[in-house]
């Protein structure tokens, strides 16, 4: 029984099989380390560890760009600006995506001294877009670093 259990659980674990079954057609691809355990009902269980011999080649680079502003107006003018530098350099982008506008409430006394029921409330909303460039050329980073953006927006960029 337990070596049904054990045999279910790795027979079914990827990259690792036990021997006796039918094996792939990778197996030219893969290299393998044995380990043999004994079990009280069966002598032997070997078990194989398989590790892929060629790591993926190709890449991605990512730029990923943050707005933040308070006005929504100019964050929509900064991310057309990006949008048509991006696609005039020939990166792929996705977005903008508008991303949850956070709300601060500050509630303050109306008066200094009496009237203390009596109060006010302010509120900051600060506006967030989110934009991705896959795979960006030099001539995409030059282009972004030329852009003149409005100044009540708040830019990260981050490179992946």
């Amino acid at each position: 029984m337990l070596w049904l259990l054990l045999h279910a659980h790795l027979s079914t674990f990827e990259g690792l099989r036990a021997d006796g079954f039918p094996s792939s057609s990778l197996n030219e691809v893969w290299q393998t380390s044995a380990q043999t355990w004994s079990t009280p009902r069966h002598s032997r269980l070997t078990v194989r560890a398989a590790v892929a011999s060629e790591a993926p080649t190709a890449t991605k680079q990512k730029i990923r760009i943050k707005l933040r502003s308070y006005w929504v107006n100019l964050i929509e003018q900064a991310c057309q600006q990006i949008l048509e530098a991006a696609r005039n350099s020939d990166a792929k982008t996705m977005g903008p995506v508008p991303l949850p506008t956070k709300k601060r409430v500050y509630c303050v006394l109306r008066s200094p001294h009496v009237n203390k029921d009596s109060r006010e409330h302010f509120e900051i909303r600060t506006h967030r877009r989110l934009i991705d460039l896959e795979n960006p050329n030099a001539q995409t980073i030059d282009a972004l670093m030329q852009l003149d953006l409005p100044a009540g927006v708040d830019v990260e960029v981050k490179l992946s």
